[in-house]
């Protein structure tokens, strides 16, 4: 196959009619007004994400130079890390219908600039493996020789796959990082931007393939959660980019807040053990657990006496013994983790009471127990058919309404633990 030679998308005047007519520029959120195709939407990383991904990077030591993407696709993240970051940015794309979007996008970013990045950003279209004439092309254009201060790729990968194997991510990552690698230093800053689906072998090659070109440097696993229960995208930050550990999990507010915990990864195990009545409970985020930082997590929420009574499906539960009072994150508010712990509990709260199977009949005897320990409402926060929990819910809601006229207003749930339910009486 004969590599392309890159070419210089200007962001003129056909640029634009062109970005106009085949890919119509619109906000989503907070974003700018980007050109990109529906099916490049339904992909691309969301402006609020690509912005909290390079906010992060202002705690790196990166070195003097631009900002790299080899595969930007319509330039959405390289536009948020020039921005944000304030430094010229060299897109490339592979597609000679993307590559004008590309350009476009990234000159609308820089015109509400008041930095000088935009005057030495361009996007070429090109092989985004062929670095040296992709340099070359760029350093000619420009009229100057800055050199790399960043790569960040986002690889292409099968749509709609559950697995994929590396070689089918294009660029692939090999090829790509050994191609670039003379350019980046022996500490090079590189974020690479996987599928949150990769098996764990997966992540060991693509870690294989960093040590095998830079050695013994610095990476850091990123998982970034918007919440909902899942991982939302997984990145590998390596070199000046890496972080504090060898894994950071990232909450993102809907406002935008980075909340963030960084630690070693350790497999959790689930402790079964006896449940007792004023035990404290905490339904957590499974992100916590995918990531390898349930240990980290747990020992911040509430110390070496917790332990994790479920580890699987929607629904994780730490259980802290008897004194459910003194979580770390009740007696110390001012921990600069308190904001994190709790973005990570889906509901915690004092087992009140043990009881059998949970059915129709058992409703009225449960929503009593509940309304004799002062709670007003109760939630079902168990593993349920589909068809039935909806008939539940409804007839617990009822059963309240009655039984709990006098009571304040507190918030209860049911929780469940290999079989075993609680009922739970929120905190405060």
């Amino acid at each position: 196959m004969t590599t392309i030679q890159p070419v210089v998308m200007l962001p003129d005047e056909n640029a634009r009619a062109y970005a106009e007519s085949s890919a119509p520029a619109r906000t989503e959120g907070t974003s700018p007004a980007l050109h990109a195709t529906e099916e490049m939407r339904r992909l691309a990383t969301p402006w609020s994400v690509a912005v909290a991904k390079a906010n992060l990077l202002h705690s790196c030591d990166l070195p003097p130079g631009i900002i790299l993407d080899p595969a930007c696709g319509s330039g959405t993240q390289l536009a948020a890390l020039c921005s944000t970051l304030g430094r010229p940015g060299l897109g490339v794309e592979l597609s000679g219908a993307v590559a004008p979007l590309a350009a476009v996008n990234l000159e609308r970013c820089g015109k509400t600039s008041e930095e000088d990045w935009p005057a030495s950003s361009r996007i070429l279209w090109g092989d985004g493996t062929a670095a040296q004439s992709i340099l070359e092309t760029y350093h000619q254009h420009i009229e100057q020789h800055p050199c790399v201060a960043l790569l960040h790729v986002d690889p292409a990968r099968p749509n709609d796959a559950q697995q994929h194997t590396l070689e089918e991510m294009q660029p692939r990552l090999d090829e790509l990082l050994k191609s670039w690698a003379p350019y980046l230093g022996t500490n090079p800053a590189v974020i690479l931007d996987v599928s949150p689906r990769l098996l764990d072998t997966q992540r060991q090659e693509i870690e294989n393939i960093v040590s095998s070109i830079w050695g013994d440097v610095a990476m850091t696993w990123q998982w970034l959660t918007q919440g909902r229960g899942r991982i939302d995208r997984l990145s590998l930050w390596i070199g000046a980019a890496a972080g504090l550990g060898p894994s950071r999990l990232i909450r993102l507010t809907k406002s935008g807040e980075v909340q963030l915990i960084e630690g070693t990864p350790a497999v959790s195990i689930a402790q079964p053990a006896e449940l007792n009545i004023g035990d404290h409970l905490a339904i957590v985020d499974p992100c916590v657990i995918s990531s390898g930082l349930g240990e980290s997590w747990k020992k911040m929420w509430a110390g070496d006496e917790s332990r994790w009574a479920t580890i699987s499906g929607r629904r994780p539960i730490c259980i802290n013994p008897r004194d459910g009072q003194n979580t770390v994150y009740q007696s110390v508010p001012d921990n600069p983790n308190f904001v994190m712990i709790q973005s990570m509990i889906q509901a915690s709260g004092e087992v009140i009471s043990i009881v059998p199977d949970l059915n129709e009949g058992s409703i009225s005897s449960y929503a009593k127990i509940a309304a004799d320990a002062g709670v007003s409402s109760l939630k079902l926060r168990c593993t349920l058919d589909p068809d039935v929990q909806p008939k539940l819910q409804s007839k617990i809601d009822r059963e309240m309404r009655i039984l709990a006229l006098k009571n304040p207003v507190k918030s209860g749930f049911i929780a469940e633990i290999n079989g075993i339910h609680l009922i739970c009486k929120e905190q405060d």
